[in-house]
């Protein structure tokens, strides 16, 4: 009986050795599996961070890369970055500039272009542009009560409710004398006509017109950049920068219509229902009585606000070379002869 139960504590004791034997190989091997997915993984993320760049601070604004469109908005797919050569040395009043070279793609000056600013009037550039991607310039439009949404000190065109007239008649109405009134008409009867919707109201249609402004502006590169009414009027989370507006700029100029409507300084046209109107261009630089009278800028818009100060932006064609010249916070007269100043640098260099 001693014996029996010797013999059976001792076969205990044996099974238990085996048990803790099993145990502690199988936590070895999940040791030994940990270690090596961890090492597996290091070596992935050191290849990976060869590659990869880490992210910038999402309170620094970089250069986009994508830059410009191609063609006239017709192509979706910008083409790469400008590069940056500074070669215009210029001192100006304007707190916020760039100048492009847009046939060579090259920054020749540039001065905090990458600031969020308000836009003012120059957001009309990204309004007719958008206009122009849903309606034909022959198209008919009718001035309605949508042009008592414009704030009371703003530039207007004179519409007056009933008036016809056609889409491109519209949009020099908006370009030359800076119609706010032009804006909010082309924005609600192109809103109805996106949302295929006579039926909206005018905010409504407003509202529909603005998220493809600003869907038009990401298609052409344009990545810092909010617009919340047609007319550029200051309005909370509206705002752009100065690269910005260079790329919108140069979607304008290869644009036919538009492109044709801002190198005019003077324009007369007879509307549908027979009102005769003349207007001229609020940029000084395509005045041949101004002494800020530049005959080598084709263009393109102005802007004034509380928020923006004194804006333009020019384009010109220099020996057989286009540039733009952004410049934005600067005052009514300041930013004429920044304009010149730059042009003067450009020809110079």
């Amino acid at each position: 009986m001693d014996y029996q139960n010797g013999r059976s504590s001792h076969d205990k004791r044996k099974r238990r050795r085996t048990r803790r034997t099993a145990c502690f190989r199988a936590v070895c091997t999940l040791i030994c599996l940990l270690l090596v997915s961890i090492a597996a993984f290091q070596f992935v993320g050191l290849i990976r961070g060869e590659n990869e760049k880490a992210p910038e601070s999402s309170e620094t604004i970089e250069y986009p890369e994508k830059y410009i469109q191609a063609d006239s908005g017709q192509n979706d797919t910008a083409s790469p970055a400008p590069d940056i050569i500074n070669a215009l040395s210029v001192e100006i009043a304007a707190a916020n500039a760039v100048v492009v070279n847009v046939d060579t793609n090259t920054v020749l000056y540039q001065k905090n272009e990458m600031e969020k600013i308000a836009p003012a009037s120059t957001a009309k550039m990204i309004t007719a542009l958008t206009v122009l991607e849903y309606c034909s310039p022959d198209d008919e439009m009718r001035v309605g009560a949508e042009i008592e949404m414009i704030d009371s000190d703003s530039s207007i065109a004179w519409l007056m409710q009933g008036d016809t007239l056609t889409v491109r008649q519209l949009l020099i109405a908006l370009m030359l004398p800076s119609g706010n009134d032009a804006a909010y008409t082309l924005a609600v009867n192109a809103g109805k006509s996106i949302a295929a919707n006579n039926n909206l109201t005018d905010q409504e249609a407003v509202k529909v017109f603005m998220e493809r402004v600003n869907e038009k502006a990401k298609q052409l590169g344009v990545t810092n950049s909010n617009f919340v009414v047609p007319d550029g009027y200051d309005a909370d989370g509206q705002f752009t920068t100065a690269y910005d507006l260079a790329i919108i700029a140069k979607a304008c100029l290869e644009n036919p219509v538009i492109s044709e409507i801002v190198a005019s300084y003077k324009s007369y046209e007879k509307w549908t229902n027979g009102r005769e109107v003349t207007y001229n261009n609020s940029n000084e630089l395509l005045n041949p009585n101004s002494p800020y009278y530049r005959p080598e800028v084709i263009g393109l818009k102005t802007g004034t606000s509380s928020r923006g100060g004194a804006c333009i932006i020019s384009a010109a064609v220099i020996d057989g070379e286009t540039y733009i010249c952004v410049v934005m916070g600067s005052t009514k007269e300041s930013r004429f002869q920044d304009c010149i100043d730059i042009l003067d640098a450009i020809e110079v260099q």
